[in-house]
């Protein structure tokens, strides 16, 4: 894969201004939204400056951009400005996607300019369709993640915006993804003044397999990255049971009064690879302009 973010920053792609100061964020990815933040009659002018900034950009991180609704007049001009420009971001974010046809067409449609692709699942069909989609795949090579989008699919289910109700599309979000080998990202933490609550959702989230969360203000990336980080007690027990896994030449044993077998030895070995590549991250990305 292209790029493995923990987090992606979106950014409206009405404010042209601020996508410099997203990519210098900290934000392991940004995203110019072309979607929700932007209204309908500023749809044409926030494309241009999208596309102009893409095509123009360097780095230092991997850009996506977030088309509109592939049912949407708005997301076909998306897609055939892109096409006419010849721009390709590092990724395209497909909104509302229900079918894994849709993911066949586009790329298609963008042939060799297919940018890496990213489902979001927004919708209860889309919920459903859950492993056709990640199945895509094996057509659609650039398929890299699976992202739920919290706000619709809580407004189609009639269920609040929370952790709770939307546990069960996160859980075949998360195993979906896992079976095909993408990407899972969660959706992002809505209450800025939260932080709190933005760092333990994270850590909920990261537990149960999300790869990356996604934000919508630079305030929040600190607590993402960090929520993304062991304590320091779960990097010390990992770290014991590895020595300790040395000393012994059984499949299981016993250490610090807990059962330690195969898959929890390889737990704690992966945690330790993680912890020591996160501290090792490049500090810029060149942008591959294929």
């Amino acid at each position: 894969m292209p790029f493995a973010p923990r987090s992606l920053l979106f950014v409206s792609a009405e404010t042209p201004d601020r996508f410099a100061k997203a990519a210098g964020s900290g934000a392991d990815m940004v995203c110019i939204d072309l979607e929700d933040a932007v209204r309908a009659d500023r749809k044409d002018a926030a494309r241009q400056a999208a596309i102009a900034y893409t095509g123009s950009s360097t780095g230092p991180v991997p850009l996506a951009i977030r088309i509109n609704a592939l049912d949407t007049r708005y997301g076909l001009d998306d897609l055939r400005a892109l096409l006419d420009s010849g721009v390709s971001p590092d990724a395209l974010l497909l909104p509302k996607l229900e079918h894994a046809r849709d993911l066949v067409l586009i790329s298609h449609w963008l042939g060799a300019n297919c940018p890496a692709l990213v489902a979001l699942i927004e919708s209860p069909l889309g919920v459903e369709n859950l492993p056709t989609i990640a199945a895509a795949r094996t057509q659609v090579p650039q398929l890299t993640a699976l992202m739920l989008g919290g706000a619709d699919l809580s407004l189609e289910l009639g269920a609040r915006f929370e952790w709770q109700t939307l546990f069960m599309a996160r859980s075949r979000l998360v195993n979906a993804a896992s079976v095909q080998g993408l990407q899972a990202w969660d959706v992002p933490h809505i209450d800025l003044q939260d932080l709190d609550g933005l760092e333990s959702e994270t850590r909920a989230a990261h537990r149960m397999g999300f790869d990356c969360k996604c934000t919508i203000h630079p305030a929040q990336l600190a607590r993402v990255h960090q929520a993304f980080q062991p304590s320091d007690d779960e990097l010390r027990h990992a770290r014991s049971i590895v020595e300790a896994a040395g000393e012994h030449h059984r499949g299981a044993f016993m250490h610090e009064g807990r059962m330690i077998d195969e898959p929890i030895l390889l737990r704690a070995r992966l945690l330790i690879e993680r912890t020591d590549d996160t501290d090792d991250r490049p500090p810029t990305y060149q942008r591959n302009r294929a």
